[in-house]
């Protein structure tokens, strides 16, 4: 009897696992050409495998309880059940071990919200709470017998002989049932998974156990059925997924079916799958690790090439030249030769007021735009802040620049890249940085050119997630401002130039809604994500707004360039994830810039730039010598109307590192858009003009632009 629970627990794991297989491939089989019989063969290997380990499970259970109830003479149980002293037995251990389980957990929680949530060390708090539950499960242990007798005391005094068993067995059925229908609407409500990955997600879970109850009511005899269908599935099951593996990755087709399209295997896959070698050497140069003695391993250039920096050297020289001298004709203003650079973390352009969003998000920085130059399609370099705050202040894409530990979450910057700040300390410029977050220590060593680097109350990184850091950051920025009015005031144009780097935290996730600027709780979780992330833009806004109200009180308003831009976006599920980091969709790299400068005129300009394009074009607004080691071009004719932004490619790296293995790029021309998924083998084309969400692969339709793309990205990656 308990083989045969078993082996039926293992046959009805078999039959769900080439359900949800062959269910897998229709979904897919018409969207991704090329796919084969293989990708039937590893879907059933990743998805049958574990439900074949289910149904063996649920088969001990069953066998377990048969083998209890023949023990203790409850067989066959319909016919014991019809007893009422052991209708009520049976239905008081059902109800007890809710009732204990109850106990344990209340008592954990509780435990956790008084004691162990206001120890600092999670280690702590693991540790608290690991002790909590061993003394809660001995105290459950010590009055079960009172629970139990309790539950048997109170039945027997409501009598109904012979149906409290069913009873509770069938509120039990109800429960799960219901669990079930709430999980997947509260899933569905988070707006993550796609509606066929959850219904087969509760299909998993729920049809094994339903299909081990159809065999029990109707057998069938045939022993191939009865044992060759689970020997054969259970062989099946275990070879395809150790060969799925080697499947999934055997072509583009098949990399993305199984790891990105389809519904549920694409969950399974990348934990299973490694994918590491497929992406290449992202790295190739420019990294080393801390304490070795790093060369410089950039490529040489040739003396008659345009980029060599003797050549740079002079073509810059001539540029600055010809504009400053067009400048004196023209009668520009010269720009003031202060700085005030606004880095608002997590800032995606499309929820920004001046951008088209209907939300009152971002009054403060919408007045500023209307008399500064917007760039409307500036791209960050990278989904994420590592590889996208470095190359902004040393223009250059993270993979051209020199790293320690470039492979690593948090690498760390090498001393031999040249940055902006540097370039303004050597010019004279006190530079002043604020901020209050776990990146900007001063070992990632970003902090070059500055004589004041100050991240005053910074967290850890896991503290930093529910952190608003914003107030920290302006009680001292605060009185930096005052300072530099007062020296202004008193010295005049004898004022020694100065810069300051402000970093607003917010609104990066965790996302936390303010009462102040409140957008609603959402019928759905994705909506409560959004309306919180705008309330944090709006909360950031605000301090925006601060520090120009504080400039324009302390009279340095018109004396200071104002740029202020972000690292990356954030993704709200418009294509498969939240956050951001994992993809180069442009909700995760198109990203705000503005630069005021005080009597040009404010204008909106079209055309891809890149945040690399900042260094060159602050350096080139205070008169100075763009350096021929930054990789950005200076954009002072296009904020002065004289040239269109230039028609170049400009890139986006999702560059592999610890914690997500990947390797993407992306190159922007125009209206043009492809992404390389070079870890999967994937191509993405989009026109922008036309398809802005980036909804529809044109890849097949065009492929003459793809092969053009593609061809002036592997040339930059060369």
């Amino acid at each position: 009897m308990a083989i045969r629970a078993v082996v039926e627990g293992v046959r009805a794991g078999v039959v769900v696992g080439a359900v949800l297989a062959l269910w897998s491939a229709a979904a897919v089989w018409g969207d991704v050409e090329g796919l084969g019989a293989s990708y039937v063969m590893a879907a059933y290997g990743l998805l049958g495998m574990w439900q074949v380990l289910y149904g063996a499970a649920l088969g001990v259970v069953v066998a377990i309880a048969l083998g209890v109830c023949r023990r203790m003479g409850l067989w066959p149980l319909s016919e014991a059940l019809e007893r009422g002293e052991v209708d009520r037995r049976v239905a008081a251990v059902l109800l007890s071990a809710p009732v204990m389980l109850a106990m344990i957990g209340g008592g954990v929680l509780g435990t956790h919200l008084i004691v162990t949530s206001k120890m600092v060390r999670v280690s702590f708090q693991a540790l608290g709470l690991g002790l909590a539950s061993a003394g809660l499960a001995a105290g459950a242990l010590v009055v079960s017998p009172l629970v139990y007798g309790g539950i048997l005391w109170l039945l027997q005094r409501l009598g109904m002989r012979g149906a409290w068993t069913r009873l509770v067995a069938g509120v039990y059925g109800l429960g799960a049932v219901g669990t079930l229908v709430v999980g997947y609407r509260w899933a569905a409500g988070l707006s993550v998974w796609d509606s066929a990955t959850l219904q087969m997600g509760v299909a998993g879970v729920a049809l094994v156990p339903v299909v081990m109850w159809a065999m029990v009511k109707v057998p069938l005899v045939s022993k191939g059925w009865r044992w060759g269908v689970p020997a054969v599935g259970v062989v099946l099951a275990f070879v395809c997924g150790a060969l799925a593996p080697g499947w999934a990755l055997s072509s583009a087709a098949m990399r993305q079916a199984t790891l990105r399209d389809a519904p549920l295997v694409s969950m399974i896959a990348p934990r299973l799958v490694d994918v590491g070698s497929q992406g290449g050497d992202a790295f190739a140069f420019g990294d080393c690790e801390e304490g070795e003695e790093c060369a410089d391993e950039r490529a040489v250039v040739a003396l008659t090439s345009a980029e060599h920096p003797a050549r740079r050297a002079v073509q810059l020289a001539v540029a600055a030249g010809d504009k400053a001298q067009n400048d004196r004709f023209e009668a520009i203003p010269e720009p003031p030769k202060n700085l005030v650079m606004i880095l608002v973390d997590t800032l995606r352009q499309d929820h920004m007021g001046y951008a088209g969003y209907e939300r009152p998000t971002t009054p403060r920085i919408d007045a500023l735009a209307e008399d500064a130059t917007v760039f409307l399609d500036a791209y960050a370099t990278s989904p994420h802040t590592p590889r996208s705050v470095p190359p902004l202040l040393f223009s250059n894409y993270a993979s051209e620049m020199m790293w320690w530990g470039a492979q690593y979450n948090y690498p760390r910057v090498r001393p031999e890249n040249v940055g902006m700040f540097e370039v303004l300390e050597a010019g004279g410029w006190r530079n002043q940085a604020f901020s209050s977050h776990f990146y900007f220590d001063e070992r990632r060593n970003v902090h070059q050119g500055f004589e004041r680097w100050d991240n005053e109350g910074a967290l850890s990184i896991a503290e930093s997630n529910d952190d608003i850091a914003a107030p920290r950051t302006w009680e001292r920025l605060e009185p930096v401002i005052e300072q530099l009015g007062k020296e202004r005031r008193e010295k005049g144009d004898e004022a020694e130039p100065f810069s300051l780097f402000v970093h607003f935290f917010e609104p990066h996730a965790r996302w936390i809604g303010h009462k102040e600027y409140d957008f609603g709780r959402g019928e759905t979780t994705r909506e409560r994500h959004i309306n919180n992330y705008d309330s944090e833009i709006a909360f950031t806004d605000a301090y925006v707004g601060r520090v120009i109200d504080k400039l324009k009180e302390e009279g340095l308003y018109d004396e200071v360039v104002i740029v202020l831009t972000s690292d990356h976006g954030e993704a709200f599920n418009e294509h498969g994830h939240y956050f951001h980091g994992q993809t180069l969709y442009n909700p995760v790299i198109k990203v705000p810039l503005l630069v005021r400068v005080p009597g040009w005129f404010g204008r909106q300009v079209e055309g891809p730039v890149s945040i690399i394009d900042v260094a060159p074009t602050v350096v080139d607004l205070f008169g100075l010598t763009i350096p021929t080691e930054f990789g950005g071009r200076s954009m002072t004719d296009v904020m002065l109307g004289r040239a269109e932004v230039p028609e170049r490619a400009v890139f986006s790296e999702l560059l592999p590192y610890t914690n997500w293995k990947e390797h993407h790029r992306a190159v922007m021309l125009g209206d043009e858009k492809l992404i390389v998924n070079f870890t999967l083998g994937l191509e993405e084309y989009f026109d922008l003009s036309v398809d802005p969400g980036e909804q529809n692969n044109l890849a097949r339709e065009r492929p003459e632009r793809v092969k053009a793309l593609r061809a002036l990205l592997e040339e930059r990656m060369q």
